[in-house]
């Protein structure tokens, strides 16, 4: 079996990073590997600003939105045997994730796939594809069963 102790799981709470999670259970049970869970909130003035709204709070409140969240999943997994540890960060995804990942000596990264063509690629692009160019350790990009993936569409 590989030395995986540490598995970094980037959740946006979307379907595609809830899938995720599953696949990292999955590895992390034999492993009794530690589950760290990640969400990255971009920086507001990728969006533009808002005019009356202040920064300060809006970042403070979707910190603590976020905060709670993990909290949330952190409380089901810690249930479930699991050894977890959160972090909500402010960054450009792949950055974060990266670093994070370097940082906390993770094993691999299970992050869910949105599998975005054309447009909506070009216009997105693709976290997962930047942390897999530039990850420090094993990714393990997952996408949804084509059963719930073409729910979506």
């Amino acid at each position: 079996m590989l030395p995986i102790k540490n598995i970094l799981v980037p959740l946006d709470f979307s379907k595609h990073s809830e899938q995720a999670l599953k696949y990292a259970k999955e590895i992390a049970i034999p492993l009794k590997a530690t589950i760290h869970l990640l969400h990255v909130l971009e920086p507001l003035s990728t969006y533009g600003s808002w005019e009356g709204a202040p920064m300060t709070d809006l970042v403070g409140r979707a910190f603590e939105q976020a905060e709670q969240k993990l909290q949330g999943i952190a409380a089901i997994l810690i249930d479930e045997g699991f050894a977890v540890k959160i972090k909500v960060m402010e960054s450009h995804p792949d950055l974060a994730i990266n670093g994070y990942a370097e940082q906390f000596s993770i094993d691999i990264i299970a992050m869910g796939t949105h599998g975005r063509r054309g447009l909506e690629y070009l216009l997105f692009g693709s976290t997962t594809e930047k942390v897999l160019r530039t990850a420090p350790c094993s990714v393990l990009a997952v996408r949804l069963p084509k059963d719930e993936a073409s729910a979506k569409l």
